[in-house]
């Protein structure tokens, strides 16, 4: 189970893009927290606070504490609109927990691909997936995926029927799919 973040937020009442402008030149940045059958809740949060968890390594699977007007939510990031030059965020949307279960994008690691043997052979090591969708218990939601690829061979492609996921996570497909390939150089032989 990853850390859980605490943040402060404020209910908005005003809407629109006039509204969105005002909170941003006010160093506030917009959001919205939806789902799990619950009434959306419009709220506006501090941007440098916000910015600085943004860039941290798996925000988008942080499970988080909002606090707002004295009530606590626990909420997962959804999404993240960038400002396109400057990279501050603009907007926030963000999911209510569900009760037992939460389907969420996880990243996924790779461990040890400088170091695996296929690449120490003259392979090159393809990601094909960087994130994948879990379905996971709500009081074990992992950061990410973590993958050991070492000892994985040229030619050889790794499948998610061979992935061993945290307590309490499985995939949300049943159908079997590849995360990562070697494949060899042009021309190279097995």
């Amino acid at each position: 189970m990853s850390e859980i973040l605490e943040l402060e937020a404020e209910s908005r009442t005003e809407f629109g893009t006039g509204a969105a402008r005002a909170l941003r030149r006010a160093g506030r940045v917009p959001a919205i927290i939806y789902g799990a059958g619950k009434t959306p809740v419009s709220i506006s949060l501090e941007e440098k606070e916000i910015t600085k968890y943004y860039r941290k390594p798996a925000f988008i699977s942080q499970l988080i504490h909002l606090t707002i007007d004295k009530k606590k939510y626990k909420v997962l990031p959804k999404a993240v609109e960038l400002h396109p030059v400057t990279d501050i965020v603009r907007h926030v949307d963000f999911v209510f927990l569900e009760e037992k279960t939460q389907k969420m994008e996880v990243p996924v690691v790779y461990e040890g691909k400088e170091r695996a043997l296929g690449v120490k052979r003259g392979g090159y090591f393809n990601i094909v997936k960087r994130r994948v969708t879990l379905l996971c218990d709500v009081n074990n939601i992992p950061r990410n995926v973590t993958i050991d690829v070492t000892n994985m061979p040229i030619a050889t492609s790794l499948k998610s029927s061979k992935i061993e996921l945290p307590k309490g996570c499985s995939f949300v497909t049943k159908k079997e799919f590849v995360l990562a390939t070697i494949i060899g150089r042009r021309g190279a032989k097995n």
